[in-house]
């Protein structure tokens, strides 16, 4: 019930998906330091390559170095270099 409620009132205030919740939201500092909220489970972790499970689908982050510092339940920061990232297929860099 509080979920139905809490998206009716995100809906009607027009709030973003990640203020509500719903979808993940990505913070990226540089190519230094990258702190992914919302996720739902690490599918695959390497020092050149995560991949995220999210409520929109994957996330995939590659580059050099990586190592996670911060695991919560719906939050995870992750410092390396990121050389680029992509949402189930198509890629951002």
């Amino acid at each position: 019930m509080f979920k139905k409620l809490q998206t009716s009132v995100g809906e009607v205030l027009d709030f973003p998906p990640d203020v509500v919740g719903e979808g993940p939201k990505i913070t990226i500092i540089g190519r230094r330091q990258i702190t992914v909220e919302n996720y739902m489970s690490i599918v695959n972790f390497s020092e050149e390559e995560i991949r995220l499970e999210t409520a929109d689908g994957d996330i995939f982050f590659r580059g050099k170095g990586f190592m996670l510092k911060v695991i919560l339940a719906s939050e995870l920061q992750i410092e390396g270099e990121l050389t680029s990232f992509s949402f189930g297929g198509g890629e951002i860099e």
